[in-house]
């Protein structure tokens, strides 16, 4: 019992960090590298809103005050992680936004954002672990819009290790 568990993380942290890790470039100058780098990265379908001049603040909160936001309901919480890791558990009311699209992403609901900053909801990111840069990178993208967000540095592992709970 131990030892599958022992497994199913070692499993779990190789596989972040791996998600964490960044593609490998096509080496060369030839067409076929050019055509395969084309067609696994398609341009976005989506038309990205004009970044505003001013940053938003990103700044980093306690687990106590991501569990006072999570309990009240008055807060947009965003996963980072990517989203295989998200449907094996994440925290209660948080959304899917991971990395890997998240400029496509935060154009599609930038609406969402402005209307939850004009309101006084904060927007919150977190992923694994202190250790993964993901929520940082997710909140500065965030932040390029002119959004302010939060980064709940503990991530998913100091939620569960608190015993707190998840979906």
């Amino acid at each position: 019992m131990i030892r599958a568990r022992l497994i199913t993380a070692l499993l779990a942290m190789a596989l972040a960090h791996t998600a964490c890790a960044p593609k490998p470039q096509p080496r060369g100058d030839n067409q076929a590298a050019r055509r395969l780098e084309q067609a696994t990265n398609p341009q976005p379908k989506t038309q990205k809103p004009v970044r505003m001049n001013g940053r938003g603040d990103v700044s980093s909160i306690s687990l106590e005050e991501m569990f006072a936001l999570q309990g009240s309901g008055n807060a947009l919480i965003f996963d980072a992680r990517p989203g295989y890791l998200f449907h094996l558990g994440h925290i209660p009311g948080a959304e899917s936004l991971p990395k890997s699209d998240c400029e496509n992403s935060i154009a599609k609901i930038n609406e969402r954002l402005k209307s939850a900053v004009a309101s006084g909801k904060p927007i919150v990111v977190y992923c694994s672990g202190i250790m993964c840069p993901d929520a940082r990178t997710v909140a500065m993208h965030i932040s390029g819009y002119g959004h302010p967000a939060k980064i709940f540095s503990g991530g998913y592992d100091a939620w569960k290790k608190a015993g707190l709970p998840t979906d």
